[in-house]
């Protein structure tokens, strides 16, 4: 465009205008989408005609009983939150850019983060962005709280959820094991069970788990759905081996779990990454559940009013480490 040109569009009024259309073309209904705009309806049905003359075409179908778009008003609905959904993003770089350095982002890893490559999700986010980073740990519900009361930014939590005033985003998925005893405790069996050692029975851990070890978990109050959706693995799992698929006590959490294992106390069921690292220093081993085996998401989650650009940028670090072999496309659906 020459210096003595006027532009075509006032950009401010048009991306204006795009947020007014996307909300109408969710409600193809006037009252509804005025309400959610904070506008009149009067004032979002003018807006809505000036943006039709500004493209050149009917965006909408205006009938007495209903709204629909029109074939140009269905492709602008595909595309104008494509645009302003990178508007948003550019003008939150400038921003920050402009303020200079500012307060860390902050984030909470799940409890057993480190096992899980939560702290190889935030390294990439911290390389890409250069930007401070704080951290902190929790489980899921109070991850959950955390962020919905502003302390941070960003939580990672162990789906499903029930957050529906929060954004979710799916970053991971690991493999659900069963956790044995070693093989090397001596008789695989529980305290007062009468059972000899291994060298009178022949039996191995393994063979004990097939029998009456009850199972250990953590408190469902930490993070209730992970825990329901991996008792109900467990009755599929347990119940045609005539097993009891009812949790017989619980530990505070996974390390303690993993130790009552170890000892020969019980069984559990936990996320193979965490099973390894327990592995690595107490006398447990891991069972798979089948090929392939059932799987556990890890997800983030974050506030409403959370600058979309930099929620994206956060989403996608943790979709490079979390989802390796190309796998960005089916990571990181946002869920409202």
């Amino acid at each position: 465009m020459r210096g003595d040109q006027e532009p075509l569009l006032s950009l401010s009024g048009l991306l204006r205008r795009l947020e007014y259309f996307v909300v109408v073309a969710d409600e193809l209904h006037l009252g509804r989408a005025a309400q959610r705009c904070g506008v009149s309806q009067p004032t979002l049905s003018h807006q809505l005609k000036v943006l039709e003359k500004e493209l050149g075409a009917q965006l909408l179908s205006r009938g007495s009983r209903r709204m629909s778009l029109t074939p140009p008003g269905r492709a602008l609905q595909e595309e104008a939150p494509q645009l302003l959904q990178r508007t948003y993003s550019i003008k939150a770089r400038i921003k920050e850019a402009a303020a200079g350095p500012g307060r860390p982002v902050r984030v909470a890893f799940s409890r057993s983060g480190h096992a899980l490559r939560q702290r190889e999700m935030v390294a990439q986010f911290r390389a890409r962005d250069a930007v401070p980073v704080s951290v902190e740990s929790g489980w899921s519900e109070r991850n959950i709280e955390q962020v919905r009361a502003g302390r941070v930014d960003f939580a990672f939590v162990r789906p499903p959820i029930e957050a529906d005033d929060l954004r979710m985003a799916v970053v991971g998925e690991v493999e659900l094991v069963e956790l044995l005893p070693g093989e090397s405790l001596p008789g695989n069996g529980l305290p007062g069970d009468g059972l000899p050692g291994n060298g009178a029975s022949g039996r191995t851990a393994e063979d004990r788990s097939a029998g009456d070890l009850p199972l250990i978990m953590w408190p469902r109050t930490h993070a209730p759905g992970l825990h329901d959706k991996i008792l109900t693995i467990v009755r599929q799992e347990r119940s045609p081996r005539g097993l009891s698929p009812y949790v017989a006590w619980e530990e505070p959490d996974y390390i303690n779990v993993a130790a009552a294992v170890a000892s020969g106390a019980g069984v559990s069921y936990m996320d193979r990454d965490i099973a390894e690292w327990m592995s690595l220093s107490l006398d447990v081993r891991l069972r798979p559940l089948g090929v392939p085996g059932p799987r556990t998401d890890v997800a983030v989650v974050w506030r409403e009013d959370q600058d979309p650009g930099l929620a994206a940028r956060f989403v996608a670090a943790c979709c490079e480490v979390g989802q390796p072999g190309g796998m960005e496309a089916e990571c990181g659906c946002l869920v409202p």
